[in-house]
C-alpha cells in the first residue's frame, strides 16, 4: 500500500469513526441505547484500525482489532484504550440493569465516557505516530 493510499484510508477511518461517535451520542439522547452501542463499536473499531494503520498493520477481524487495542493500551499504560472493548461489552447489561431497577443511567454514561475517551486517545496517538513516521521518512 502506498503512503497516499494509507493516508487516504486513515482520513476516511477518522471521519467515519468520529461521525459514528457523534451519531452514538445523538442516539443515546433519543433513548436508543442498542443503536448507540452499535455505533460506538464502529467508532472504536475504526479508531483502532486507524492507529494500527499508522504502524503499517491492517487488522481484518474483530479479534485482531481487540487484541491490538489491548496491546497498545498496555504499552501506553492507558486503561481506557486497554479495556475499551471489555467496557463496551458491558454496555447492554448496564442498560438492562438500569432499566430493570429504574435507577439512573450513570453506569451507562461511564461506559460511554470511557469509550469516547479511548477513541479520542487512539486518534491522538495515531496523529503522533503518523507524524513520527513522516519525520523519519524525511530524514532518509
Amino acid at each position: 500500500m502506498t503512503s497516499g493510499n494509507a493516508n487516504s484510508r486513515l482520513g476516511r477511518y477518522r471521519r467515519q469513526s468520529l461521525r459514528l461517535r457523534e451519531d452514538a451520542l445523538d442516539e443515546m439522547q433519543g433513548g436508543r441505547w442498542l443503536r448507540a452501542e452499535e455505533l460506538l463499536w464502529g467508532s472504536l473499531t475504526l479508531a483502532v484500525k486507524g492507529a494500527a494503520l499508522t504502524q503499517g498493520q491492517e487488522l481484518d477481524d474483530a479479534a485482531a482489532v481487540k487484541a491490538w487495542a489491548t496491546r497498545l493500551g498496555r504499552r501506553l499504560r492507558d486503561r481506557r484504550i486497554r479495556d475499551a472493548f471489555a467496557r463496551l461489552d458491558e454496555f447492554a447489561d448496564a442498560v438492562d440493569r438500569a432499566r430493570e431497577s429504574r435507577r439512573r443511567m450513570d453506569p451507562v454514561f461511564q461506559i460511554l465516557e470511557d469509550t469516547t475517551a479511548a477513541v479520542e486517545r487512539l486518534w491522538a496517538w495515531a496523529d503522533r505516530a503518523a507524524a513520527a513516521a513522516r519525520e523519519a521518512e524525511n530524514e532518509r
